[in-house]
């Protein structure tokens, strides 16, 4: 079956939303950051969420954006995923059901030398590294993995691309 929507999982700072953005214009496609659409409709940001109202909280809202995303998405879209959003076991299906999963990873040490320290669960390289650690099970249980080491972000679009290419629904085909 045929699909229009492409999602990127990974870690933290594993390069969802740069190579989202990339993919998306090479794509001729809209892009859509899970967790930039929760800060803007909460008027927060994600570490303040999580340190005022909880990670429960924030997990139930992101699952309300992600269904909205994908249920009005109306042509091709590239939706670069919050690191926990696939945890959640509706999530996942929904994303496994209705659109083309790309989970991208690296080291723990590239990821710790991406990390800008504004990650609710990883905002020092001792948290990253515990919080990959922790999910390493579930990361790697997500389909068509991509590593971003030592890799442009340019480059992991196009193999996300060209693997993505023969997936997408033909009439969503970039001209």
């Amino acid at each position: 079956m045929s699909k229009n929507i492409i999602a990127l999982a990974g870690p933290p700072c594993s390069g969802k939303s740069t190579v989202g953005k990339i993919l998306s214009l090479s794509l001729q496609a809209d892009f859509v950051d899970i967790d930039h659409l929760i800060q803007h409709e909460r008027g927060h940001t994600i570490e303040w969420m999580f340190g005022h109202e909880g990670e429960e909280a924030f997990r139930a809202l992101e699952k309300k954006i992600l269904a909205e995303v994908i249920f009005h998405a109306t042509g091709r879209t590239v939706i670069a995923l919050g690191g926990g959003t696939l945890l959640d076991s509706d999530s996942r299906k929904l994303i496994e059901s209705k659109t083309i999963l790309f989970t991208l990873f690296t080291s723990p040490d590239t990821l710790t030398e991406r990390n800008n320290g504004h990650r609710p669960l990883a905002g020092d390289p001792a948290m990253l590294k515990n919080l990959v650690r922790q999910r390493e099970k579930h990361y790697s249980s997500l389909s068509r993995q991509i590593t971003t080491e030592n890799r442009t972000p340019e480059k992991v679009a196009e193999l996300v691309r060209r693997e993505a290419l023969p997936l997408l629904s033909p009439q969503d085909l970039p001209s």
